[in-house]
């Protein structure tokens, strides 16, 4: 009796985390067509508008933080989601419009391309994987720090054609590990529906990083 349950319990759970994962992975896909729509809207914007946008990229950012600790979480980080990939989308577009115009438009394609299979094998692996990666988190997240102060850094003194694609390669290889990693602990922690704006856009921003690394390292670009 109390085996059957126990599985029944089980049965639930696991339709719960079919339910939280399909309805993230809805929302990623829809931040993804915002982002598009921000960077096709982004490339007239003047140039004097991008450090306003990075600075109200950080914001949402923040507040998606934030709100996800309150009741109206839900509500409230749907359009914190949305708002936000509309804004880096905007804040891309310079960059895109910069490897199109020299020339590096099959580069962007494949970027993309890889990207997306990457993150689709991966995602698949770490959500069905039945070892739980939350050891990897610590370690993931200081790796994250040395790229994000090294990334600092290279704006005041830029790095060498060899450093740049060694990082690039580097990022690639993080930001894969991250979304095996996200895919995995979705699937492993106990989590709601309360927590699918944040849980997508984990995902939404592992995703851009891992194009934009493997736009770098397919271009040779910094």
């Amino acid at each position: 009796m109390n085996e059957t349950y126990q599985s029944a319990e089980h049965a639930v759970t696991g339709a719960t985390k079919a339910e939280i994962m399909q309805k993230v992975l809805n929302w990623f896909v829809i931040s993804l067509v915002m982002a598009t729509l921000g960077t096709v809207i982004g490339r007239g914007i003047p140039m004097a508008f991008y450090i306003p946008l990075v600075v109200l990229e950080f914001a949402l950012l923040i507040a998606m933080i934030f709100v996800r600790k309150s009741k109206s979480a839900s509500k409230i980080g749907y359009g914190l989601l949305l708002a936000f990939a509309f804004v880096t989308g905007l804040v891309l577009a310079p960059t895109l419009q910069y490897y199109l115009d020299a020339g590096a438009g099959n580069a962007v394609l494949m970027a993309f391309a890889t990207a997306t299979v990457t993150f689709t094998v991966l995602g698949f692996v770490g959500a069905k994987m039945k070892t739980d990666l939350s050891f990897m988190a610590k370690g993931l997240f200081a790796a994250l720090l040395i790229f994000v102060v090294i990334s600092l850094i290279s704006i005041f003194f830029p790095l060498s054609s060899l450093m740049s694609t060694i990082f690039a390669g580097a990022g690639t290889l993080l930001f894969s590990l991250y979304i095996l990693f996200d895919f995995n602990q979705i699937m492993k922690r106990d989590v709601t529906m309360q927590d699918v704006p944040v849980l997508a856009l984990s995902l939404y921003l592992d995703f851009l990083n891992l194009f934009l690394f493997l736009l770098r390292l397919f271009t040779g670009r910094s």
